[in-house]
């Protein structure tokens, strides 16, 4: 045995990350009651003691003093002296009057609840307690789209800053499949006046991507197709631009590789696949959080699940598609990129 490893063996062994993932809904909850309580827009008001935010949000001072402490703990505020300051992220995403804020994502919360305390009989059995991947998403995914548009809104619109300028002033039509809010078509109608974008989406949710065209100026450009996208036709070398934002992790990979094998042959010569995704690495170790996505869908979905990059390059390939490339967003895993 060498010095290292007898070393090692003699080391005491910390419990710390043990507790940290056994409290770790204590840290959701805690964020959840900042966000129902409005504490971040009543800093970013200039209230900026505990008395001053406890009187500005209507609580307890003893009980919002503690939870802004531990808010600073976890990286969501600053602390000087007495008073209390936003950091950069929850300035931009967690103050209810900026344009991307993300409070409304903490009301899904309570939704997630009944597959997560059933996490060890669902895996244990491999029943799950709702499918949203079936007819139960048309009611689960028009709350869903409206919660993360400001994260998928902002992604789009990045990856149209970087996209490339020669393809860009071409485009004349796009295809947003399980579109949501549009948030990832938004971007290009917005870049491109000249450009048509075609919905795919369940008829409960197409009201909301038309309300989110229809506010951001773009609602004369848009087209719908309603139902289920499995079964809907794309068509053939009719679109510039496909995109797929946050929908094969959902379909599972028989579904997902048919979606990509359909999204070519709806593309002209020269038309780019856009797939937003969680991405883990290719020994799926890491990050995090793609793999904790994985399990949610185990949760969640019959057939859902996270797929490595070295998958996506080989599934894309198979269909068809040349240059394949990724691009880095405010997302959590990068964008891809396939040419047909």
């Amino acid at each position: 045995m060498s010095r290292a490893q007898m070393k090692r063996q003699t080391e005491p062994v910390s419990p710390q990350r043990l507790w940290d993932d056994l409290w770790a809904a204590g840290r959701t909850y805690a964020l959840k009651a900042a966000i129902d309580l409005d504490v971040f827009t009543a800093i970013a008001e200039r209230k900026k003691t505990a008395a001053d935010i406890a009187k500005a949000v209507n609580a307890s001072r003893r009980g919002v003093e503690c939870l802004l402490d531990l808010l600073v703990g976890l990286g969501h505020l600053m602390k000087k002296a007495n008073e209390y300051v936003l950091t950069p992220a929850s300035d931009a995403f967690l103050v209810r009057t900026g344009p991307s804020y993300l409070g409304n994502f903490a009301n899904q919360t309570p939704l997630e609840l009944p597959g997560w305390e059933s996490t060890t009989e669902i895996i244990r059995t491999g029943r799950r307690v709702t499918a949203v991947d079936t007819e139960q998403g048309r009611e689960f995914f028009p709350q869903l789209v409206r919660a993360i548009f400001p994260v998928s809104y902002n992604a789009g619109r990045s990856l149209v800053q970087v996209f490339p300028q020669a393809k860009l002033k071409n485009i004349r039509r796009v295809l947003d499949v399980a579109a949501g809010t549009a948030a990832w078509s938004l971007p290009f109608a917005q870049a491109v006046p000249g450009a048509r974008v075609t919905v795919v989406d369940y008829p409960e949710v197409t009201p909301v991507a038309r309300e989110y065209a229809e506010r951001l100026g773009a609602g004369d450009r848009y087209d719908y197709l309603e139902g289920d996208l499995r079964q809907i036709d794309f068509g053939q070398k009719a679109y510039d631009v496909v995109i797929l934002g946050h929908i094969i992790h959902s379909e599972g990979e028989k579904w997902g590789k048919d979606l990509i094998k359909r999204s070519f042959r709806a593309l002209t010569p020269g038309g780019t696949l856009v797939i937003a995704e969680m991405i883990p690495n290719d020994t799926r170790t890491g990050p995090v959080f793609p793999l904790l996505f994985a399990l949610n869908m185990i949760l969640h979905t019959n057939e859902g699940n996270v797929f490595t990059l070295k998958e996506y390059r080989q599934w894309l390939k198979q269909a068809g598609f040349t240059a394949i490339r990724t691009v880095k967003t405010p997302n959590p895993s990068p964008v891809i990129l396939a040419t047909r």
